[in-house]
């Protein structure tokens, strides 16, 4: 499997605010009155997508710096709630966190590729303070799937290490048919770090995730208040963000202009998608 291109990088403080007790990095669901309401609201709602509740054990892959590792302990109540990341510097950064906000005993950041994910059971597993607690029951990707390389490899390797009735939740990228017919996509595709193969439709998810090993039981397509809010957002800061090349600001105007010129619903899109391990 080749490596796809390292995933966009944005200095969380550009997006939170500073000083902001908070570090999320996601696009976020609008409108909101903030970033950082905006970020959390997003991860709510993949949480209540999937039925979240408190005796769940959480694989967050694509954790970013934590904030929804202690959103699934603190509003939920998740018993664990373990988050996956590449990057050995947030990891560290992550567990630091966690352990000023005092959820240290029940969410942990380990390092590891969404892609290499086999085994990451074993690592909820082995860490797990009752030892009832077999393996997630919840594997939630928040904003990072189309990241993966491939998503398709992700979902299939996945659903090969956890139980059936496992539950998984994702908010992920959308294209339309109509943006693969034509070649803006893919360029926005290939300076994104988005893999080609992980360009799929809404027709597409069904059958793929079924393919994979996975029940659908819900779709919900929230392309405007998804990307056009970031991108709305990303206007409205664009002084701020122009400022910081360095830490990424023009990275994240550059992906709302790209938004903003492909447009929301005529080529891409966006969801928030509940499935089952079959």
């Amino acid at each position: 499997m080749t490596a796809a291109a390292p995933r966009p990088v944005v200095d969380p403080a550009l997006l939170n605010g500073a000083p902001a007790a908070t570090q999320w990095a996601n696009l976020g669901y609008w409108p909101a009155r903030s970033y950082p309401e905006a970020a959390a609201g997003l991860a709510r709602r993949v949480g209540r997508a999937v039925g979240l509740q408190a005796d769940d054990v959480v694989l967050d892959v694509g954790c970013g710096h934590g904030d929804s590792l202690m959103l699934w302990v603190r509003e939920v109540g998740v018993r664990r709630a373990v988050g996956v990341e590449p990057d050995a510097a947030v990891v560290a950064a992550t567990n630091a966190r966690l352990r000023a906000a005092g959820v240290q005993g029940r969410a942990e950041a380990v390092q590891g590729r969404a892609e290499a994910v086999q085994g990451r059971a074993e690592v909820v597993q082995a860490r797990a303070e009752a030892p009832s607690i077999l393996a997630p029951s919840a594997v939630l990707c928040v904003d990072a799937a189309y990241h993966f390389d491939t998503r398709q490899s992700w979902l299939t390797d996945l659903a090969r290490t956890v139980p059936p009735g496992t539950l998984l939740g994702l908010a992920d990228l959308l294209v339309t048919r109509r943006a693969l017919r034509g070649t803006a996509v893919r360029r926005f595709a290939a300076r994104a770090g988005i893999p080609e193969a992980n360009l799929w439709t809404a027709h597409d998810v069904e059958p793929l995730l079924a393919d994979c090993g996975w029940r659908i039981d819900r779709m919900v397509r929230c392309g405007p208040e998804v990307l056009g809010g970031f991108a709305r957002f990303a206007a409205r800061s664009a002084a701020r963000l122009a400022l910081a090349p360095r830490r990424g600001g023009w990275r994240a105007l550059g992906t709302a202009a790209t938004i903003a010129a492909l447009g929301v619903g005529t080529r891409v899109d966006y969801a928030i998608i509940a499935a089952q391990r079959t």
